[in-house]
């Protein structure tokens, strides 16, 4: 798992905008080839920690922030309004570590106003289903 968080923290980070009403981010249709199956297994593993972390699993929601910002080998669409937007979650888990703090500030530091607004709305929403309450006044962007 260490490996896994560690490499998707080295990826490059892109810019794809997250439409206000799509909250639940796609995994991509995998390519036949060589890596199809490689890709179909970072797909499914995705699917699976999304469903996770919308049940408050903090590692789960690690890995869906860094695949939505890395994209997992292609099996995820890359989206840093997302990706940003459950570091904010990941923020108000109330099981935050310093990497987390670091990894939000990476990934939504760069952003403009108007995405970080985005993912602000996003995330007030994604701690609403989740935690059931509203998010905390700071969010370290």
């Amino acid at each position: 798992m260490l490996k896994l968080l560690l490499a998707l923290s080295m990826s490059v980070l892109c810019v794809s905008p997250l439409q206000a009403e799509d909250i639940h981010p796609v995994a991509k249709s995998c390519q036949p080839g060589a890596m199809q199956a490689h890709c179909e297994r970072w797909t499914k593993d995705f699917k699976t920690a999304l469903e996770r972390a919308h049940k408050g699993d903090h590692g789960a929601q690690v890995i869906v922030a860094l695949c939505l910002s890395s994209g997992c080998h292609g099996a995820v669409t890359i989206d840093r309004v997302a990706s940003c937007s459950w570091h904010l979650v990941i923020a108000n888990s109330g099981a935050a570590t310093v990497l987390d703090a670091s990894n939000l500030r990476d990934t939504c530091r760069p952003m403009t106003t108007a995405e970080k607004d985005e993912a602000r709305a996003l995330s007030g929403d994604l701690v609403q289903k989740i935690y059931k309450r509203a998010p905390a006044a700071t969010d370290q962007m």
